[in-house]
């Protein structure tokens, strides 16, 4: 998954931002949605939206669900095939959108990134401004902050949604694949320790249906985060970030319940497909084939991400 700073309308420039819209729903994530498909999912959004409307109003993104948020606070991700033309997929939050390239762009050899604290008073900052309409961040300068204040940020924006990446509702099939097949956690050895015989193709093969079957937003969020560890874990020995300290740091805003907040076993199972996700990320990727398949692991059409701001 390569993240790329493009336009969002042909005719704006590389990075000026469009105003915020409400997001169609993502199609299969082998084939981008057809016009027909988001005219249609946009005039019942629109209805449900308007009711909604009529209830609350928007009230920032900090602690808000995913689902309203992202309705006035939302950055497109565009699918880009080999031919080099490019289809609207879906979307994530303007605030994860923001960070995430800007820790791509200074901070993968940053020691500690994701460990180290920013100031207090800058990350109350950047809250402000991701939180206030109407642009939610989407002009906002990284001068004067640094990527320890966007990591916070990132960081606690994750861990103040009320409800996981993962909803609750798929939480134990997010498990299961897991389930029994990790060793008790010995010292700082690092990764999944998974025992002996483990079938890690059906493994892979499972998350691949599991990421299909999340509501499109979640998907299209979770895809994005386990891209953006993944960049940082390739690069562990430079931040220390490895694929177990980035788990360690995510999987609460990621992966996680209630009921299990003070149950040590299933934190660490949490733990372990948080990692599993990060380390087999590139077979998450829109267009993977099944690792089941024998035939030719490339198919015809391969789609990339790009972030459009």
């Amino acid at each position: 998954m390569t993240s790329a700073i493009t336009p969002s309308k042909p005719q704006q420039q590389t990075h000026q931002m469009s105003p915020p819209q409400q997001p169609p729903p993502a199609a299969h994530p082998a084939s981008p949605p057809s016009k027909r498909d988001l005219k249609s999912w946009w005039k019942s959004f629109q209805t449900r939206a308007k009711h909604q409307e009529t209830q609350e109003q928007p009230k920032g993104i900090f602690g808000v669900p995913l689902r309203q948020s992202i309705t006035y606070a939302n950055v497109a991700i565009s699918l880009v095939d080999e031919k080099g033309k490019s289809y609207i997929y879906g979307y994530v939050p303007i605030v994860v959108a923001k960070c995430g390239v800007f820790l791509k762009e200074k901070a993968t050899g940053v020691e500690g990134i994701f460990r180290l604290s920013g100031s207090e008073k800058r990350i109350k900052e950047l809250k402000l401004q991701f939180d206030s309409p109407d642009r939610y961040g989407k002009g906002l300068v990284w001068d004067g902050y640094t990527v320890h204040d966007a990591a916070n940020v990132l960081r606690r924006y994750l861990n103040d949604l009320p409800e996981p990446v993962v909803p609750l509702d798929l939480y134990e099939r997010f498990r299961d694949p897991l389930r029994g097949h990790t060793k008790q956690a010995v010292g700082d050895t690092e990764g999944t320790q998974l025992v002996e015989n483990f079938d890690e193709v059906e493994a892979i093969a499972k998350y691949q249906q599991l990421i299909k079957d999340l509501p499109p937003l979640n998907r299209q969020l979770l895809l994005y985060i386990l891209d953006l560890l993944a960049v940082f874990a390739a690069k562990a020995e430079e931040n220390r970030m490895t694929a177990q300290n980035l788990a360690a740091i995510f999987q609460p805003g990621m992966l996680s319940h209630p009921q299990h907040a003070m149950a040590p076993e299933e934190y660490r199972l949490n733990q372990c497909v948080i990692i599993f996700l990060i380390e087999n990320q590139d077979h998450f990727l829109i267009g993977t084939p099944d690792p089941r398949d024998a035939r030719d692991p490339k198919p015809q059409e391969q789609w990339r991400c790009a972030i459009c701001f």
